[in-house]
Formats: structure tokens, sequence, C-alpha cells
């Protein structure tokens, strides 16, 4: 089985068991109805993990020795995640830089005192099938939190650089069966300065996507910055770009450096990602995913917008 899911900040643990098999390890409250952001500091997760939250009426039940503890609606919830429903049933949080972004909806049968999540863990390879959940000894209690503010209407996006402040871009390049026409098409729709005008790659194994950079004055690529179309239904623009990597190397496709990633969608979705990419020796920013990518050029100190 794996390991226990143990939390910190905010999470901090409140009361801990022995190895009693009807025993959990419970942790601070979690605010409902809000998104809510949970470090993990226990061994044995990784980046890409996935981590199920299954709402408990009244905690008391986990405690009694014929309990069945099990996580006997996961599946409910996994299929919710996928279509990007809210449910009362629990959430999914897929672990990113040891943290777990998650929403907590409250559910109308919600008691301050008795309700709380289970957490099971994902360790299989067909998330539709319960008995690739399994259980850990963690108990993360819940309450009830302000409702956040409205959110205001959004802003108009800033106006695209001139041509004059754009690095160049030429001779892209992507995986194996993508044409260079369709590489050049490509291109071209990632860099006219539209956030609804995007390119898309075809479905096949380890898909990527390459172009040549033209530095000035022999200039390393300090950043590469990444953002989502805003055309398509986020659960779309997810399924491309859930788990991006950026590379930079000499050639196209080549992985010499990496810059950053994999991106978990939770910091895809709330706008446009940069990472740090600063390597003197590199001429080619390579985009390794199945991708849906809208952008716009940026200013020379910088790499393009992909």
């Amino acid at each position: 089985p794996p390991p226990d899911v143990a939390f910190g900040p905010p999470l901090q643990p409140i009361g801990s068991c022995s190895d009693q098999p009807s025993c959990f390890n419970q942790y601070g409250f979690v605010p409902l109805g809000v998104e809510t952001t949970l470090t993990l500091v226990g061994a044995g997760f990784s980046d890409g993990d996935t981590l199920i939250f299954l709402y408990v009426p009244d905690k008391a039940v986990l405690f009694q020795a014929d309990a069945e503890l099990d996580c006997a609606g996961a599946l409910a919830v996994a299929f919710a995640a996928e279509v990007d429903i809210a449910t009362a049933l629990g959430t999914r949080g897929t672990i990113a830089n040891s943290q777990v972004v998650a929403r907590f909806e409250p559910p109308v049968a919600f008691d301050p005192i008795r309700s709380a999540y289970k957490v099971c863990s994902y360790g299989g390879t067909n998330m539709y099938d319960e008995s690739h959940y399994f259980i850990s000894r963690s108990l993360v209690l819940a309450k009830y939190a302000a409702p956040p503010p409205p959110t205001p209407p959004p802003s108009s996006p800033p106006p695209s650089p001139t041509p004059a402040d754009a690095l160049a871009l030429s001779k892209p390049r992507m995986s194996t069966g993508h044409s260079t026409t369709f590489a050049e098409k490509f291109l071209a729709k990632v860099t006219d300065g539209k956030s609804k005008t995007f390119g898309k790659s075809k479905k096949n194994k380890n898909p990527w996507f390459s172009a040549k950079v033209t530095l000035e004055n022999q200039q390393p690529v300090r950043s590469v910055t990444v953002t989502r179309d805003t055309k398509n239904k986020p659960s779309k623009a997810k399924k491309y770009l859930d788990g991006f990597e950026v590379w930079v190397g000499k050639k196209a496709g080549e992985k010499a450096v990496k810059c950053g990633g994999p991106f978990a969608w939770s910091k895809i979705k709330k706008g446009p990602v940069t990472t740090p990419c600063d390597s003197a020796k590199s001429k080619c920013v390579c985009l390794r995913r199945r991708l849906l990518v809208a952008a716009r050029p940026t200013h020379p100190t910088t790499s393009p917008l992909l």
C-alpha cells in the first residue's frame, strides 16, 4: 500500500494514532467552498501523483473496528473532475511542487463537528477503477469559509508588442507525424498576437514543437512564457497542456537544458506560465506535450511566447 499522506501548513496535525487498523491521523480544518492549497510533507509522493479527498459525514464511523475503510466514491469524484464539475462527494488534486490545489464544496449534510475528508491516493493505471485507489491514514477536518469576493470583469488584454520588439522565430519543427508545412502554420498561429488564435498538435505519442530563436548580440534565452488559448473550454486546453515541459537546445527537438515542468493544470489555468531559462549556447526552444497553445511575441530580453 502507498505511504500515509502527511500535511504541513496550513494543515497542522491535531491528532495522531497508533498502527491500529481503524485509526486515522487527523489534520487541521480545510475551508469549504474556496480553492485551497495544501502542502505535503510526507515521503513517498512525487509531482504528478493524484490524491482523492472523499467526504465523510461522520468521521466517528472510521474509528470503529468493523468499519469498511476503502475508497468507495473515488470513481465519481474522478469523473466529475475530468469534466470540470464540482461535486459534494469530494475533490481531486494533482501534486505539483509538493502541493495540492483543490476546492472542497460544502455538501448539504455538512456537520461542523463531525464532517471530514478521508484521503485516498491513486496508484494504478485505470482511473475509473476504484480498486486502483488506496486509503491512507490521513483525515482532514472541514469548516465553512466566508464566500470569496465576486470576480471582477476581465480587463482588456494589453496591446501586443510591435514587430520591432518581437524576437524572430524560424525553422519550426514538430515531432513525427507533423509536416514542415504544418509546423510553419503552427508557428504563425501562436505568434499572431491573438489569444483566441491557437496552434493545435496532432494526437501522437510524446509530441513536441520547436523553433529557432534569433538572439540579439548572442544573448542567451532568458525565459520562456506559455499561455493557453482563450477560445476553447478549459477542459479541452487541460487535455493538451497539463504536464507540459520547456527545454532549450542547439537543434530542433533537443532536450539539452530543461527550463521547467511538468507544469500542473492548476498553475496553467491561472494565466501565462513563465519559466526561467538561461542557457548561452541554446538556439532552439522546445515544448514537449500534446499542445494547444495561443501566444504573442515578447520583448528581446525574453524568449518568445509559444
